[in-house]
């Protein structure tokens, strides 16, 4: 297992094209952070505000979880709750029975479930509708980082990928953005399912989340059949609560403004579905790995990471760099997660970037001890 992540770290030290983009683009990120922040005078107000509102539903996470089941079934929406892996993938492939074709938005909980591959290999042609994690797909890897997955797949690439995938060669990004667009819009159509993520939901029911490309909406929207895959730690208080999240999630990326924030409180027409998943969490929080929980994966910690400049998403599985350490050892796999813990620098940079003031690198020290 240990020498699976040296090759693949290897490999990415090997690639030129690939640590030059990671440098520019981490480099550029963290200045837009920087900039980012400086605009919102109630950042430090609401990093405390949303760490005091998390503490409280993690202290308290089963009621919070019983609370969000009776609002959304109140709203309409039909609930399930999902203990581990396997469990997920049984209700989706449930719910999905007769589907073919699937539209799916960016879902880190979906990632972690290995979604997407799961139903393909049911033979269900599942779609991704984010642009870097259509790309992530047609490439045949996995997303470097939590919020821009394709981080490490440069224009050149990109285009090469594209021209192969949909037949159309262009190395001008725009023109790329609007061939996948096109690409996409039957999909949209003629699916029979649509799956999203949720950025967070409130314990009477709504969900939110935000995307750049307006992708989220129509996968939502347009489908009959409606699935969100989320985890338990997701569930804050109130509304307003989610609302701060995301602007925090969107500022600590290095993003001003955000693009488009949804939030649905109702499933209309359509037949809706929650999956609410622990995979691990219950278990994890009475624990010291319980402070991660508190992640917001606002992938902040990654840009600041000095391993991660070099090398990318090479370094970590489905959440990659320090943060993802403890998150693969509470997400299954505690073998490997050690083995990625020797990796670290213990340089301490994510703990000073990360907005809810988790000690990632006390965490990964606690789990290079672990037997």
């Amino acid at each position: 297992m240990f020498g699976e992540v040296h090759k693949r770290i290897l490999d990415a030290l090997v690639d030129d094209d690939l640590r030059r983009g990671s440098k520019e683009s981490t480099k550029n990120e963290m200045i837009n952070r920087k900039n980012a922040i400086k605009k919102y005078s109630e950042i430090e107000e609401w990093r405390n505000d949303l760490r005091n509102a998390k503490k409280m539903v993690l202290e308290n996470l089963d009621t919070y979880i019983e609370k969000f089941k009776k609002s959304s079934e109140d709203r309409g929406f039909i609930f399930h709750f999902a203990e581990d892996i396997e469990d997920s993938r049984n209700i989706v492939i449930s719910i999905l029975e007769g589907s073919k074709t699937v539209v799916k938005s960016k879902s880190m909980v979906g990632e972690e479930i290995s979604l997407r591959q799961f139903l393909s290999e049911k033979g269900i042609s599942v779609y991704e509708t984010d642009l870097g994690e259509f790309l992530v797909q047609i490439s045949g890897g996995r997303p470097a980082h939590m919020v821009t997955p394709a981080v490490n797949i440069s224009a050149k690439r990109a285009s090469n990928l594209l021209e192969m995938y949909i037949g159309k060669r262009t190395d001008d990004i725009r023109e790329m953005v609007l061939g996948v667009r096109i690409f996409m819009r039957d999909k949209f159509f003629s699916s029979d399912a649509g799956i999203i993520g949720a950025n967070s939901i409130s314990a009477d029911g709504n969900i939110v989340f935000i995307t750049n490309e307006g992708n989220g909406a129509l996968t939502h929207i347009l489908p009959e059949k409606i699935i969100l895959v989320t985890s338990v730690e997701k569930i804050l208080p109130s509304l307003k609560d989610c609302l701060e999240e995301a602007i925090l999630q969107t500022v600590y990326d290095g993003y001003r403004n955000i693009s488009y924030i949804h939030i649905i409180n109702s499933p209309g027409p359509k037949e809706f579905h929650i999956i609410l998943v622990d995979n691990g969490r219950r278990k994890a929080y009475p624990s010291f790995l319980g402070e991660t929980l508190y992640c917001i994966k606002c992938g902040s910690c990654q840009l600041a990471c000095p391993i991660f400049k070099e090398i990318d998403g090479a370094w970590g599985d489905i959440y990659t760099a320090a943060i993802g350490i403890p998150w693969t050892y509470i997400t299954g796999d505690r073998e490997r997660a050690r083995s990625l813990s020797y990796i670290c620098l213990s340089c301490g940079l994510c703990n000073q970037v990360c907005p809810m003031g988790i000690d990632i690198k006390g965490l990964i020290r606690k789990i290079k001890r672990m037997r």
